[in-house]
């Protein structure tokens, strides 16, 4: 009997102990991540963003008070209260002010993030939807990349291998509105265009279009040209009147066999000039079909190499057939620039271009080798003057939690707090039985 009575006093104890913690879990949210990897911490991405953000920031989920996702808000939003502490998260009835809900697009079970005056709206409740939602907030007003169009350039709505629609698509995560334009129709470049973008133009363009970008440079405007071996030589007018050459060769890489790649005219780079762009990037780029690249003296641009081959590296001034070696005297001897950045003072800021001997390593075919999803996003940040946002990785954090439907949820629910329960005191009762009957 004083056994029984020592094991149903511990029993109880258990279960009051357990349910203690069940309630101090429900009203306090704190974590510590030991998985080795960290897999369950905040990403050093969103941990940039909140730091390149540097306001205090509200979550407002218009959500009922017995809605599913609470709990999953909270937990989302309490990881980034970690570091950022002045973070606030209200919970707001939808059923209370329909009106708003109207006039926002807003249903239950969304959330605004605002910060200042601006606003940014969340259906999803991930890691990822919550800091590409930080990087839309970093920027304090819209700002429009404009891709030429008209030429045969690569295009940010196609999706053809040829075209750059899924960096496009990097790039509007990221806050940055993208169109494309046509100088010939529109007759100017709009105003608001914080950065224009020559995409491998394969046909010359016209007078009239070329005064227009030179103009458009001229008064202080932010330009990314990627010029192509094949380049039309119509095109050398612009790049001189612009600052740079391009030089009549294609690169061959010879060390890129040692990596596996066994196309000669594939460049793969190791290792990056010092610049603000390449700074701490690890990840090598992969460049097909390059052309090498030179600053022109007196132009008035102060030029940095972005971009360097290694010394093993030439251009080739023949045939790209047959079989392709270095011939001195004729080939253009390595390491050689095949990525060039231009400044100069402006109007009390810098003025800043970006020219890439190639466009390939940004095309769909191309943009998942390596660093040249990463290399694209932070020439653009560096090229519009949001140097805050440079140094945060274009592919944000996975997505490492379930999204559970309610039927999950109810499930699981069930299974642990009664089925599993159940489970133990039907074993306990099915041994007692046994030990008597022995």
């Amino acid at each position: 009997m004083h056994i029984r009575l020592v094991h149903g006093l511990f029993s109880l104890g258990i279960v009051l102990l357990c349910g203690l913690a069940g309630t101090w879990s429900a009203h306090h949210h704190k974590s510590i991540d030991l998985s080795e990897s960290g897999q369950n911490s905040l990403a050093p991405q969103s941990q940039q963003a909140l730091r390149a953000l540097g306001r205090p920031l509200t979550v407002i989920a218009y959500v009922a008070p017995n809605h599913p996702a609470r709990l999953g808000i909270t937990t989302l939003v309490a990881r980034y209260q970690q570091y950022a502490p002045d973070m606030k998260l209200i919970f707001t009835d939808p059923a209370t002010m329909p009106d708003v809900l109207r006039a926002g697009h807003l249903v239950d079970g969304d959330v605004v993030i605002a910060s200042d005056k601006r606003r940014e709206h969340l259906s999803r409740y991930t890691e990822t939807a919550f800091t590409g939602a930080l990087l839309r907030l970093v920027r304090q007003d819209a700002q429009w990349i404009a891709f030429v169009a008209g030429h045969g350039e690569r295009s940010p709505a196609r999706g053809t291998n040829f075209d750059v629609s899924q960096w496009a698509d990097t790039l509007k995560s990221r806050g940055y509105q993208v169109r494309e334009l046509n100088l010939a129709e529109s007759g100017a470049v709009p105003d608001n265009t914080a950065l224009l973008v020559l995409a491998s133009p394969q046909l010359a363009y016209l007078p009239g279009e070329t005064n227009l970008i030179t103009a458009y440079v001229a008064h202080g405007g932010a330009l990314l040209w990627m010029v192509e071996p094949d380049t039309p030589l119509a095109f050398d007018t612009l790049a001189h009147a612009l600052g740079f050459a391009r030089l009549p060769a294609t690169v061959i890489d010879p060390q890129a066999a040692a990596l596996g790649v066994h196309n000669p005219a594939m460049t793969v780079l190791t290792h990056y000039p010092a610049h603000a762009v390449t700074e701490g990037l690890q990840a090598l780029t992969v460049l097909p079909f390059a052309a090498p690249l030179a600053a022109r003296p007196g132009s008035g641009w102060q030029a940095s190499r972005l971009l360097e081959t290694n010394d093993k590296a030439w251009g080739e001034t023949g045939l790209m057939s047959g079989k392709i070696r270095y011939d001195e005297g004729q080939d253009i001897p390595g390491p050689m620039a095949v990525g060039l950045s231009l400044a100069r003072p402006w109007a009390g800021h810098e003025q800043r271009l970006g020219i890439l001997g190639d466009g390939d390593f940004l095309s769909n075919t191309y943009l998942g080798n390596g660093a040249n999803q990463d290399l694209g996003t932070r020439l653009v940040d560096w090229l519009v003057a949001n140097d805050a946002m440079v140094q945060i990785p274009s592919r944000l954090a996975p997505d490492v939690h379930l999204d559970l439907q309610r039927w999950h949820q109810l499930v699981i629910g069930f299974g642990f707090l009664v089925g599993l329960p159940l489970a133990f005191v039907a074993n306990g009762l099915w041994l007692g039985w046994r030990r008597r009957r022995a």
